[in-house]
């Protein structure tokens, strides 16, 4: 089961990055911003948003939160390499660089991993802490977004919103025919707190992209936070291990897998994708 969730964690990052690149085309053929979202290619990208977290759904019940969240955020690095060969954004040596620091450690990551076959029983303590962290943050988070002009600190809430979303998708218990999961799914609170995570991740991620100066730091600090916080909650309390030996393995590969990312964040290629990079767009060259 291990090679299916680390099939649906790789299709799942290359769907984002995928998505990212069609809704980029589709800002840069809109006649005006209000027609984006009815454009074919920002259709095309939403869809491919769905689908991708589909696949990081299906990821998460068979590999360790923070080996899936680590390879789902190397999208960052897909995203910056076929932006330059579809926009002919600048690529520079540090991005290659990134892009196989980010590859080295996904894979110590996915090697050090350990899949633990008995599946996990959600206690009523633990849905009880997961429905009242998000509401926490939810008190915390919604108010920082409105009110402080900190695109980093929002984006940091925006991780942790996203992170509660993985570790809901942990917490889900569903069984049987799909009429018994569909009425199991109303009534366990891991799915409603899967969902309020998610939207408040949505809210707090957009408004930081909106007040911060530059796209990288935001995707950074969303990245390093959505995969450190669910990932070390799934290693003390929700049954992910390591394989015995692989620690210093884990910690390289993690350390070089979101350190890759935040370099990568910070490329040139990223914020002219983003439009922050206060020159005009790249012209299209493939889609």
């Amino acid at each position: 089961m291990l090679l299916l969730g680390l099939l649906a964690a790789l299709a799942a990052a290359g769907a984002n990055a995928g998505a990212a690149l069609l809704e980029a085309s589709a800002a840069r053929r809109a006649s005006r911003p209000a027609t984006i979202v009815l454009h074919p290619m920002y259709l095309g990208g939403l869809a491919l948003d769905i689908g991708g977290w589909v696949l990081t759904v299906l990821a998460l019940r068979f590999m360790p939160i923070v080996a899936v969240q680590a390879i789902v955020a190397g999208q960052v690095g897909i995203t910056v390499v076929a932006s330059h060969w579809v926009f002919d954004t600048p690529l520079r040596r540090l991005d290659l660089v990134a892009a196989g620091a980010n590859v080295l450690g996904l894979a110590l990551l996915v090697a050090s991993a350990s899949v633990d076959d008995e599946p996990l029983v959600p206690t009523t303590g633990a849905l009880v802490a997961l429905v009242a962290t998000f509401v926490v943050l939810a008190a915390v988070g919604v108010p920082v977004a409105v009110k402080s002009h900190r695109a980093a600190l929002i984006s940091f809430v925006a991780g942790l919103a996203f992170g509660g979303t993985a570790v809901a998708v942990r917490l889900v218990d569903l069984g049987g025919s799909l009429g018994d999961m569909a009425g199991q799914a109303l009534a366990d609170p891991a799915v409603w707190a899967l969902l309020g995570f998610a939207v408040l991740g949505l809210g707090t991620y957009t408004v930081a992209l909106g007040k911060g100066a530059a796209v990288g730091p935001v995707v950074a600090v969303l990245a390093v936070t959505e995969t450190l916080a669910p990932g070390f909650i799934g290693l003390i309390w929700l049954g992910d291990s390591i394989r015995p030996g692989w620690t210093p393995a884990f910690v390289v590969g993690l350390v070089l897998a979101l350190g890759g990312v935040v370099l990568l964040a910070r490329s040139p290629a990223q914020a002219s994708l983003a439009g922050d990079d206060h020159v005009a767009p790249p012209p299209l060259r493939r889609l």
